[in-house]
């Protein structure tokens, strides 16, 4: 009764303040305005949003339903547009509300309000539809034709849409016209030189001798595969943009500075296939480095990504490159329709990658700046379809939808942190940890739990604020690349889910006895050759982590060192672009003499041309130990137990050195034999490393 009488008692003081003082506000500013289809409640909060115009701190709020007066905790006026109110029971306001907001003294009119409850961490189909109309409007704006793709922070396509005009496919590769220097100043085409020149794409029925040089692809691959990676390489702790990925991923770090090692995710966007995958098969085209892709975020919680790819009238054709000059402040029209889009789903500024400083070196977030807001059509009117090929062979939907159900549950090992279990890998969470041919359930349980309490005493390095734990994802394999069990604490980047099942892979891979023999029996005996002929024979006789067996797949041996010969699984750097790496990319699209031996990639994209989609990620490399490919920056370690080799630990997430410590203390026990590992190998003058640590891991 007493909060009842306090509620009419405001209401009392609210109508004399309209009384006494609304004509001096009515000088100053608007009369308060609410939208009853931008308002919505908070389930997991119990908050009531509200949204409109004129609103000012100090404004008083009054809630009612059929029963009277509801009541409710403090409010929080936040800018002009935006009021939230605590602690609102769902239960009074379920069959709606009759709302009304007074700022000094001018009250709204009494609005009726039928909320829908949101989940804060969830997009919603009108999300998706507010979000794609923003970017169209803005891309009409300034003369892009574009497609334009909107997934859900675990990749799921939750929309995309093509306009009138938009280019229906891209051209895979660097612009002809671009240069790269030598640190001799001699200057040669950032274009591979087995590539073909822009005004001859390359068929999909050629072999892939430049790897995806010169490809043409959907655009809505490259938008779906822009927005994922916007999406996957973000969490509540950092902000990442397909900038940044392009920023962390080229041969030398910071981009275009010589004799400097590669970027510490160097190879990453050979993770993820939709069509290779079987750990996280989310993403057309792996990972991208081309602008226009950023992550979304809702009330400042992640929820997904958003990708446009497309070109402005002038242009012959769109390009699905990289950012290779990171210091010319380009203004990709791209990147400014993505920006756009997020206009009230921003990252907060406080985490984007130009606030994250690694080695001294600052991340690249964007280069633009958010547009002036313009008026944005209902998604209903817009000029253009859904129905692209995405959709037509089911990888997006035909109209904008809800977040999906989360494929994670909550999960905790006994004397670790809490963390996530995938239950499409493991139906029954933890209890679907199996035993490998070495390996017990146990064993890999001590491994997942032992990692985890690693990446929790240290201090993460591309995340906010600062001193924040260590989040990553954690993969235990047996010897032939089977998980027995992957683990990630609950802000691990999602990205790294994938991640750390080819790093574990690799490790394994690289160790086994049959390593060599395998390479040569899917007609990849070049790289082989090549390391055998470094006296890397590649028999079992070498325990790899990827930090050492990346070391081998750069362009430049040693890393980072110019004007030097590639190591034995890459490529010469004439010819090496993001989209031409070496054996990494081989394994996926490879030819390899038959239809039925070549990769997985190349597979899809011939069968794509030929209107014979195959979506299914089986026989992903021709290798069944590398199910999801390798990869080539360090974070694995192999295991062994008792002497004998069983299997490999590979860990993603904030950092690499982190994660070479948390691999290392999370195989304490199955360690590698001193006298086997690889850094007590010397290539071409150079030991080999095994693992780095941070400097000052802990926090």
């Amino acid at each position: 009764m007493r909060r009842l009488h306090t509620k009419r008692l405001i209401l009392f003081v609210c109508i004399a303040l309209f009384c006494f003082g609304g004509s001096a506000y009515l000088q100053s500013g608007g009369i308060p305005t609410i939208n009853p289809q931008g308002s919505s409640y908070d389930m997991e909060s119990g908050a009531l949003i509200l949204k409109g115009q004129n609103f000012e701190k100090g404004a008083i709020i009054a809630l009612s339903n059929a029963n009277g007066l509801v009541s409710f905790g403090k409010t929080k006026v936040k800018g002009s547009k935006k009021i939230v109110i605590n602690n609102v029971r769902f239960e009074d306001i379920r069959d709606g509300v009759d709302v009304k907001v007074i700022v000094n003294g001018i009250s709204s009119a009494v609005t009726h309000i039928v909320v829908n409850a949101v989940d804060p961490r969830k997009l919603t189909a009108d999300d998706v539809k507010t979000i794609i109309a923003q970017a169209v409007a803005q891309a009409e704006a300034i003369g892009l034709k574009a497609t334009i793709s909107v997934v859900d922070k675990e990749g799921s396509s939750l929309g995309i849409f093509q306009m009138t005009g938009a280019p229906a496919t891209t051209r895979i590769g660097i612009p002809d016209g671009f240069f790269k220097q030598t640190a001799e100043g001699k200057k040669f085409p950032a274009k591979p030189a087995c590539a073909p020149p822009d005004n001859q794409p390359k068929n999909v029925n050629q072999p892939f001798d430049c790897g995806l040089e010169g490809v043409v692809v959907p655009a809505c691959l490259a938008s779906i595969t822009k927005a994922v990676t916007g999406a996957f390489l973000s969490s509540q702790g950092n902000a990442f943009s397909t900038r940044t990925a392009s920023f962390i991923t080229q041969e030398h770090f910071p981009p275009g500075v010589n004799f400097q090692a590669g970027g510490p995710l160097f190879g990453v966007q050979f993770s993820q296939f939709l069509v290779c995958s079987d750990i996280m098969p989310k993403s057309p085209l792996g990972l991208s480095d081309d602008p226009g892709g950023l992550p979304l975020y809702k009330n400042g919680l992640h929820v997904g990504g958003i990708g446009v790819e497309g070109k402005l009238d002038s242009e012959a054709f769109a390009v699905y490159g990289d950012d290779i000059d990171v210091n010319d402040n380009e203004q990709p029209p791209e990147e400014i329709v993505a920006l756009a889009a997020t206009r009230g789903f921003e990252a907060p500024p406080e985490i984007t990658a130009d606030k994250i400083v690694v080695n001294g070196i600052r991340f690249k977030y964007v280069n633009v700046t958010m547009p002036a807001a313009i008026s944005v059509p209902a998604f209903a009117s817009l000029r253009g379809t859904s129905n692209v090929i995405c959709s037509q062979i089911g990888i997006a939907p035909t109209s904008p939808i809800d977040t999906p159900a989360s494929e994670f549950i909550m999960a905790t090992l006994p004397g670790a942190q809490p963390g996530r279990v995938n239950t499409r890998l493991f139906p029954n969470g933890i209890n679907s940890y199996r035993a490998g041919s070495v390996l017990t359930v146990d064993d890999v349980k001590t491994l997942l739990v032992q990692a985890a309490n690693t990446a929790f005493e240290q201090r993460a390095a591309i995340r906010q604020p600062l001193n924040s734990p260590v989040e990553v994802n954690i993969t235990v394999v047996d010897t032939d690349g089977t998980v027995l069990g992957i683990f990630s604490t609950i802000d691990a980047p999602i990205f790294g889910f994938d991640v750390s099942a080819q790093k574990s892979r690799t490790a394994a891979f690289f160790t086994s006895a049959t390593a060599g023999a395998q390479l040569r029996s899917a007609a990849l005996g070049k790289y082989a050759d090549a390391a055998a002929a470094d006296g890397i024979k590649l028999d079992g006789s070498i325990a790899f982590s990827n930090r050492g067996q990346g070391f081998l797949a750069r362009p430049l041996f040693p890393d980072g060192i110019d004007d030097t010969d590639p190591g034995p699984l890459s490529v010469r750097i004439e010819n090496f672009s993001p989209f031409n790496v070496g054996l990494q990319l081989d394994l996926l699209a490879h030819e390899r003499g038959s239809i039925n031996r070549e990769g997985a990639v190349a597979r899809f994209l011939r069968g794509l041309a030929a209107g014979q989609v195959v979506l299914s990620p089986n026989d992903c490399t021709g290798l069944p130990t590398l199910r999801n490919g390798i990869q080539i920056f360090a974070g694995s370690v192999p295991l062994f137990k008792n002497g004998r080799f069983a299997g490999g630990l590979g860990i993603s997430g904030d950092g690499i050195d982190q994660d070479d410590r948390t691999a290392t203390n999370g195989s304490a026990g199955f360690e590698s034999p001193e006298e086997m590992r690889c850094d007590r190998i010397f290539v071409r003058g150079a030991r080999l490393p095994f693992t780095k640590f941070p400097r000052h891991p802990n926090r």
